[in-house]
């Protein structure tokens, strides 16, 4: 079997891009007959701050865990073990980081091996499992419309009220809380026929395109699904758009087990209102081992990081002040023995040069 994989990503109209995803390495044939062929993809909460850096936290953190599966883990529990390691390098960023609120992602990930999935998810990014022109969503997003639904099944809330809900999207869980409540995922292999197509998006895409504007985008080969499905949401020229990140992977019927390159697409697409920064390159991120992050310089906090930005500064002042204390005290000195007379005293009042200086007070 052949993995075809594919991906596009905008920043939408926004002015920072907080999608983060990655590919494993599709030479390491050794790993991939026991661990699959992996994708994931993050989105970086835009309520909480630094979601940027939290996306790419989790997905650095992901693949890195996953790379060290053995062949006697199975995918499911190596899985699990990626997404708790994320969560752990999240939560640490943000304590180094000094926020007191944290800061959060949500993650979705799954492990292609021949014609079985698995997948992870925590959040509300989406899982579309593409077969035969039809598509479906195989992942639970993890949003409070769950909980208020099933009170609408109870019957202790209307259904108006549970739609109009201002709560309805909020995450009951993420990557980046202390305790990761709910996460999603299937323990026994979903299957896959040669052809079918698996698609990992962030909301900014399947909440702007409804089901039978993106099923109509599904045309072509899958590694193409990416770029027209992206091309479509930003047509819609939604005033707030979302950054949107979609991936494919296409299970291809070839005999030889290989991998190809990612196809990776830079879209670029001009909004009315607001124009948004030009977005930036779209790049798969590399699989490279990282369990410690030095936290960028804008991100530090703490007194060392404050005195080191202000030091410079603070002696510039310091020297400005002395110099102007020692000119005025030239000043004083010129008029007072040049000029007695302005002092309305005798010139044989001047002490001697070798008296004690009276002490002076610096001008403030």
């Amino acid at each position: 079997m052949r993995y075809l994989p594919g991906n596009a990503q905008h920043i939408g109209a926004r002015h920072s891009q907080q999608d983060s995803f990655g590919f494993a390495d599709p030479g390491d044939q050794a790993f991939l007959a026991h661990g699959g062929f992996l994708a994931i993809v993050c989105d970086g909460m835009g309520g909480m701050e630094h979601g940027d850096a939290a996306s790419r936290t989790a997905v650095r953190a992901f693949l890195d865990a996953y790379r060290r599966k053995l062949p006697e883990e199975s995918i499911p529990a190596a899985l699990d073990r990626s997404v708790h390691e994320a969560n752990f390098q999240v939560v640490s960023l943000a304590r180094s980081m000094g926020m007191s609120e944290g800061i959060g992602t949500t993650l979705v990930a799954v492990a292609m091996q021949e014609t079985s999935l698995y997948f992870i998810s925590v959040g509300d990014s989406g899982i579309f499992h593409c077969s035969g022109g039809q598509f479906q969503m195989i992942n639970r997003p993890h949003v409070f419309a769950n909980l208020l639904d099933a009170a609408v099944a109870r019957g202790t809330l209307s259904q108006e009220d549970a739609l109009n809900h201002p709560e309805r999207e909020s995450l009951t869980s993420f990557i980046g809380a202390e305790t990761l409540s709910e996460i999603d995922r299937n323990l026994e292999p979903y299957p896959l026929r040669p052809g079918d197509t698996i698609l990992l998006a962030s909301d900014g895409m399947f909440k702007v395109l409804n089901p039978d504007e993106i099923r109509a985008s599904l045309q072509g080969p899958g590694t193409s699904w990416p770029e027209v499905l992206v091309q479509q949401t930003l047509a819609k020229q939604r005033e707030y758009q979302d950054n949107v990140t979609v991936l494919s992977i296409t299970l291809d019927g070839a005999v030889t087990f290989a991998t190809m390159p990612a196809r990776t697409v830079k879209i670029e697409q001009p909004f009315a209102s607001p124009p948004p920064p030009p977005p930036p390159p779209i790049t798969a991120i590399s699989p490279e081992p990282a369990l410690s992050w030095p936290v960028p310089e804008e991100f530090q906090t703490g007194t060392h990081a404050a005195q080191s930005k202000r030091s410079p500064w603070v002696l510039v002042l310091v020297l400005i002040v002395l110099i102007a204390a020692a000119g005025f005290a030239g000043w004083r000195w010129y008029t007072k023995y040049s000029h007695p007379a302005a002092y309305d005293a005798p010139a044989t009042d001047i002490p001697a040069l070798t008296a004690p200086a009276e002490p002076r007070t610096p001008p403030q």
